[in-house]
């Protein structure tokens, strides 16, 4: 079984969220392989779960005084602060190939981010139902939709936390975020994001069992994704919605 594996790297927030909903539409047409997508946000930004409201769980105003993108992603689950210093992994799958229940295929994609890690000499565990933790410290969590027949999960990897701005942009309780790690943290230094990306996907190749080969957007994905950006994810009147 072979996933195709795009990696943009650094790249808008608009961009971001609509490349997630893209691939996993495209996934549903039958025109591209199951994708993992690898990737990181240029600036920093709030991701805001579905169902979320912006002026409950997020400081809009702080966002708005320190340039912090804010964006409406199309799973659920609690707002994320991030920036360039995260790694973000999106999986898009048929739901015939992974468990039928969320919490089972949650435990299953969270375990390939657990084994990457522990190639780099990190011993994380999973906590259901979405995070990854070390030494009782978050250092990933992930959101999944299933829409259509396919899965959709996709969740961040701390390389190194800004723990101020994530503090003022997140109506959060502070306690949780003290409790927030990192791989520079965990580590002594913040490692090279090719060396995480690579874990990663050895990760995923090893409980997957497939391989992972390099691809690119289709032009079918990239005009969703213009259109997406456009009527959604560019737009104040999705992101603020609620």
């Amino acid at each position: 079984m072979a996933f195709r594996l795009v990696d943009t790297d650094l790249c808008s927030p608009p961009f971001s969220a609509a490349a997630d909903e893209a691939i996993a539409s495209a996934r549903a047409e039958g025109i591209v392989p199951n994708t993992l997508h690898f990737y990181r946000r240029e600036k920093a930004t709030v991701s805001l779960g579905y169902f979320q409201s912006a002026k409950d769980d997020i400081d809009p105003e702080f966002c708005r005084a320190n340039d912090i993108s804010v964006i409406r992603r199309a799973t659920g689950g609690s707002a994320v602060f991030t920036d360039e210093n995260q790694l973000i992994y999106a999986l898009v799958v048929g739901e015939d190939e992974v468990p039928e229940g969320k919490h089972e295929t949650y435990e299953l994609v969270c375990s390939a981010i657990v084994a990457g890690l522990a190639s780099l000499g990190v011993q994380a565990v999973y906590k259901p139902i979405n995070d990854i933790l070390v030494d009782g410290a978050k250092l990933s969590g992930s959101a999944q939709m299933r829409r259509r027949g396919v899965v959709l999960q996709h969740g961040t990897l701390i390389l190194e936390v800004d723990r101020e701005m994530m503090k003022g942009a997140l109506k959060a309780d502070p306690e949780n975020i003290s409790k927030v790690t990192s791989l520079a943290r965990i580590l002594g230094h913040r490692p090279q994001v090719q060396d995480v990306r690579a874990a990663l996907l050895r990760g995923f190749e090893g409980v997957f069992g497939a391989r992972f080969e390099p691809g690119e957007l289709s032009d079918r994905e990239n005009e969703l994704i213009s259109r997406l950006i456009a009527e959604k994810y560019g737009s104040d009147d999705w992101n603020l919605k609620r």
